[in-house]
């Protein structure tokens, strides 16, 4: 064996000990599950700057389009460690879970896991209040700091003085039947609450135990690989979930994942007047634009509107529905049918299929595309935080 062999088997090793791979869990929705009237209340309030809540937006639907998203799996708090499954949100930059201390009268905290600082010793209670406003202030408790891992293994983690927002009031029936305890958020720090460092600027400090400052989303598209919903990768990227090159688009502001939309167009034909924002969100199930040019969109691929910006299509017409382009990092990125339909179980065992497109109007920083699970999931996504970027290449299972 030689010495260049064994340098290049240690290099490989080194380089697959800072790769931390977190699982994610798969499950599937049915009609009743979706509400686009709460998705869009949920999105506004946690994309658009000048909106303010009415009295109507009751607590138990500011949250509702995370029941939808998939994007869900293990972190480990305190010591000994405390489990906990979480959604990896990039639309947000807060992490809390449910609080040992909450009322029993709150069921969804009751039927997750709760984190119990008394019960680790390297937490501190730092006795600070907290609140997330989620459409009329969904989530309220106190602020612990600890440890935070990734993963099942515990090797990459912050240090004990990582802020968590322990929940101990959750909003209405949201999280009652929720998959995952609470939120990750993974966006920039300016939006952050109560100004708390997102638990990855810790491990992206770390240049031995992370190398390169990112992470990776994939979404197992295959219906028929019911156990594996996809992953997420910290500190590298993994060629077995993309073909071809990944494409670059910078960062217009360090707050969401924030880049420029150069156009969406069908069949040769421009939906869009120039260069637009949009963020890259793993916390919406959904794809949303500007009311007007949504419209046209719905037109063009033959949905028929419901009620609630809802837009029904035969699911026969599939096959035969048009592809959409959209133009990002100087590179053509394709949604075919299967792939912005939505194709969703009713109770009678029939299957409806709707639009996964949704017009919302963003005041600020509006205009404004988010690209949600509709997109993601055709698309291999990188949060590439040290070069201030998101990377884009086709996901391997939907070539």
């Amino acid at each position: 064996m030689t010495t260049k062999f064994v340098l290049l088997v240690l290099a490989l090793v080194a380089s697959a000990a800072c790769l931390e791979r977190i699982h994610f869990q798969r499950r599937t929705f049915t009609r009743e599950e979706y509400n686009f009237e709460k998705i869009a209340k949920h999105l506004r309030a946690k994309h658009d700057r000048a909106y303010v809540p009415t009295s109507e937006d009751a607590y138990n639907e500011g949250l509702s389009d995370y029941s939808n998203a998939q994007y869900y799996g293990p972190i480990h708090i305190g010591t000994p460690s405390q489990k906990f499954i979480v959604l990896f949100d990039t639309g947000s930059s807060n992490l809390w879970v449910p609080c040992s201390n909450c009322p029993l009268g709150n069921i969804a905290c009751q039927m997750h896991n709760k984190f119990n600082c008394k019960k680790s010793t390297t937490c501190t209670a730092t006795g600070a209040t907290f609140e997330i406003a989620y459409g009329t202030g969904s989530m309220k408790g106190v602020v612990d700091n600890d440890i935070v891992c990734f993963g099942n293994d515990n090797t990459m983690c912050t240090d004990k003085t990582q802020g968590l927002a322990c929940a101990e009031s959750e909003p209405g029936i949201t999280f009652v039947g929720a998959k995952f305890d609470g939120i990750f958020g993974m966006g920039w720090d300016r939006i952050s609450v109560n100004n708390i460092s997102q638990p990855m600027d810790q491990i992206f400090a770390n240049s031995a135990l992370c190398p390169n400052q990112l992470f990776a989303f994939w979404l197992n598209r295959d219906g028929n690989d019911m156990a594996n919903g996809g992953e997420i990768t910290l500190c590298d990227t993994d060629p077995n979930h993309y073909t071809g090159d990944i494409a670059w688009e910078p960062l217009l502001s360090e707050d969401y994942w924030r880049i420029n939309l150069g156009g969406v167009s069908i069949d040769g034909e421009s939906y869009t007047t120039g260069n637009t924002d949009s963020i890259v969100d793993t916390g919406t199930s959904l794809l949303t634009g500007p009311s007007s040019i949504i419209k046209k969109i719905q037109k063009k691929i033959g949905a028929t509107p419901l009620l609630n910006g809802e837009y029904e299509i035969a699911c026969s017409k599939i096959p035969t529905l048009p592809n959409i382009t959209f133009s990002l990092g100087g590179k053509d990125f394709v949604l075919r049918g299967q792939d912005y339909i939505l194709q969703l179980a009713n109770g009678n065992g029939q299957t409806t299929c709707l639009s996964g497109f949704m017009g919302l109007d963003i005041q600020a920083p509006g205009p404004l595309w988010i690209l949600g699970d509709v997109f993601i999931g055709r698309f291999y996504s990188v949060f590439d935080h040290g070069n201030r970027r998101v990377g884009l290449a086709t996901s391997k299972n939907s070539a």
